[in-house]
C-alpha cells in the first residue's frame, strides 16, 4: 500500500476552541493505532481487516454527516463528507464553523491525504476508511473480502452487525435505518475502546 501524499492545509485556523474536535479526533485514531496489544499476544494483531478497493462499492454514493466520537475521556464532533465511488472513496472532515480540517482520498492504490495545520501526522487514514467500509459496504464484499485474511463480518440480526477476529468481537454497527448511506449509526470498537455516533448532517456540508 502507497503512503501518498500527505499535505498541510492553510485553513486560518487560530483560535483553540475551533481546534478542540479536530485534535480530539486525531488523539482518538492516534490512539486507536498505537493502542498495545495483550500481554498473551506476541505479535500484534492486525489494526483492522484489509480494505477494500473503491471497485467493490455496490453503487455511486454521497453521505453528509455529523460525526460524534468518545475515545477515553476524550470526544469530538466533526462535519463530515463521505463519497464513494468505483474509482475513489474520499472522506473530509470539517469544523463546526465549515472549516476543512482534514481530507482523506484513496483510489485503491494510493492515498492523498491533507489536513489543517493543527492535525497531528499521526491520524491514520487507513483506519477511518476501515470504519467507512464495515459500516457503510455491502456485506458480501465484506466476508469475501475479510475470511482470507482471518477476520468474520455477520449480521446477527436487530440492526447489527458484528466483526470478529480469532473468535472474538472486534467491533460491532447498529443502525436505526436499513439504509445506512442515510440514515443514523454507532460504531463500537471493543479492541481500542472507542466508539462513534454518526448521523445525517441537516444541511448540506459545502465541501467539494
Amino acid at each position: 500500500m502507497q503512503t501518498g501524499r500527505r499535505r498541510k492545509l492553510n485553513t486560518g485556523l487560530s483560535r483553540p476552541r475551533r481546534l478542540l474536535p479536530v485534535l480530539g479526533l486525531a488523539a482518538l485514531l492516534s490512539a486507536c493505532a498505537a493502542a498495545p496489544p495483550s500481554a498473551e499476544i506476541t505479535q500484534p494483531p492486525p489494526q483492522h481487516p484489509p480494505l477494500l478497493p473503491p471497485a467493490s462499492v455496490d453503487a455511486p454514493h454521497q453521505a453528509e454527516q455529523v460525526m460524534r466520537g468518545a475515545f477515553g475521556t476524550r470526544d469530538f464532533t466533526l462535519r463530515c463528507v463521505v463519497r464513494a465511488t468505483p474509482a475513489q472513496i474520499f472522506v473530509v472532515g470539517l469544523t463546526a464553523t465549515g472549516q476543512r480540517a482534514f481530507s482523506v482520498s484513496w483510489d485503491g492504490t494510493a492515498w492523498d491525504t491533507r489536513s489543517a495545520p493543527m492535525v497531528p501526522d499521526s491520524l491514520r487514514p487507513d483506519l477511518l476508511i476501515a470504519d467507512v467500509q464495515l459500516a457503510l459496504w455491502p456485506l458480501p464484499a465484506l466476508q469475501a473480502a475479510y475470511a482470507p485474511a482471518g477476520w468474520e463480518v455477520s449480521e446477527p440480526g436487530g440492526g447489527v452487525r458484528r466483526l470478529r477476529q480469532g473468535g472474538r468481537i472486534v467491533a460491532e454497527v447498529h443502525y436505526a435505518d436499513p439504509h445506512p448511506w442515510n440514515g443514523r449509526y454507532w460504531i463500537s470498537n471493543f479492541r481500542y475502546s472507542y466508539s462513534l455516533e454518526i448521523e445525517p448532517a441537516p444541511a448540506a456540508a459545502g465541501a467539494q
